[in-house]
């Protein structure tokens, strides 16, 4: 009896080295991002960022490694991810782009994040712009944090103004200044109010919303709705059915265009600015709202997120804070991206400020003025057919603002049609 159990016992120590032996030294964690820039201006710093978190990483936890495959343009990024996902073999931390966010979420490819947000002491909510943290919201649930984002302001043509003699709107102007200002400036024949200003800019700065949160029912009669898309047709109409274009724009020929911070950090600063609109001064201000305590704009969000397939969930959970929580990380990605860190200690530190003066010299850019456009930011609602529903509207937003019909009719019938597909 004494034989069987030394042999049971061999037996089981040659079992337990073999695990010992086969059982790694470290953890791998699989990252998955691009090259260059999300918002589309030149960039050749993002990998400095990445390899300066990666290297505070793992000499924070010495068992952890962390492998990315680098030369990803973002143009090539959703498809190489989508095969990824498809081949089971995703990362377990990957960037998630605006535009794929809602899909990704609603297949279940992003592991629900709620847990590890309610449960880490280290870990606040509070500590992003809500605005912005919403960005990684679907169906009620946090599926991916915020990285990086890149409010919508208002382009200024300094000079176009000044000839027209015209002041500088400040920073609380409305709506209505908008349109006051677009209408003495077509007074000029050369010149044009603005470009670019799409109907959904008016209803962000009505402070409505198209959609319910849950992707259920369309607003497009809604009184605020209609009086948001009512003004962007009385704003275009200025125009006398001529479509201002991107050239007339870069000639300086046009006073105003719905721009991101990320393009205002670019091309301002030397030597950007020498590569554009460098004929003539200009500068940037918050979006017009219908009132100074109501109204919004839009803000543009790129995302990271944990596979809910990975074998190391706790381990991505700590690589994702280190990416899109840690100040050190957020602050370097300030300062080598061209948009602004989620976190309010980060954008409101005097670091950024003073890094913003110093890019921007004279200007009337300022924290203050991103704070209020980052408290007051609306990002775009998440739900599966977000996009199609909003192709849908846009196609037949702009026949029912050229048309002849009956405009309240014409909402009305749109309403029912993407209520319908919404509900198919």
């Amino acid at each position: 009896m004494s034989r069987v159990k030394l042999v049971l016992s061999i037996v089981v120590l040659s079992l337990f080295f073999m695990i010992v032996a086969d059982y790694p030294d470290t953890i791998t964690l699989e990252l998955g991002v691009f090259s260059g820039s999300n918002w589309g201006v030149p960039s050749g710093e993002s990998y400095k960022i990445i390899d300066g978190a990666i290297e505070r990483f793992e000499k924070k936890y010495p068992g952890l490694k962390v492998k990315y495959e680098s030369g990803i343009m973002k143009s090539d990024y959703s498809s190489w991810l989508s095969d990824k996902i498809v081949k089971g073999k995703e990362p377990d931390v990957f960037m998630v782009l605006d535009d794929d966010f809602n899909t990704l979420s609603s297949i279940g490819a992003l592991a629900n994040i709620d847990s590890y947000m309610n449960h880490d002491e280290t870990f606040s909510s509070k500590d992003y712009y809500s605005s912005v943290l919403k960005a990684g919201t679907y169906s009620k649930h946090q599926y991916a944090l915020p990285y990086e984002c890149d409010p919508t302001l208002m382009f200024v043509n300094k000079t176009l103004l000044e000839d027209c003699h015209i002041d500088m709107p400040d920073n609380d102007w409305t709506l209505e200044d908008f349109y006051s200002i677009c209408k003495k400036v077509r007074q000029y024949s050369q010149y044009y109010g603005c470009y670019d200003y799409s109907w959904l800019d008016s209803v962000y700065g009505y402070g409505t919303q198209v959609f319910n949160e849950i992707g259920t029912e369309c607003f497009l009669d809604e009184s605020t709705v209609k009086s948001a898309v009512e003004f962007y047709r009385k704003l275009n109409n200025l125009n006398e059915g001529h479509i201002v274009t991107s050239e007339e724009f870069d000639k300086g020929l046009v006073a105003f265009s719905p721009l991101s911070l990320s393009v205002y950090r670019t091309y301002k600063p030397y030597p950007w600015r020498i590569k554009k609109y460098s004929t003539f001064e200009w500068d940037c201000l918050k979006m017009p709202t219908v009132s100074k305590n109501k109204g919004s704009a839009q803000v543009s969000t790129l995302l990271m997120g944990m596979s809910a397939k990975s074998y190391h969930k706790s381990q991505a959970w700590m690589l994702l804070k280190e990416l899109c929580h840690d100040t050190t990380t957020q602050e370097s990605l300030t300062q080598y991206s061209q948009g602004i860190s989620p976190l309010k200690e980060v954008a409101q530190s005097q670091t950024i400020i003073n890094m913003l003066d110093e890019e921007s010299g004279d200007s009337q850019i300022s924290m203050s003025l991103l704070n209020q456009a980052l408290l007051g930011a609306r990002n775009r609602e998440k739900f599966k057919k977000y996009d199609s529903a909003m192709t849908l509207i846009d196609n037949n937003m702009t026949r029912i603002l050229n048309s002849s019909d009956d405009f309240d009719l014409s909402l009305i019938e749109l309403q029912k049609q993407v209520n319908k597909y919404l509900n198919d």
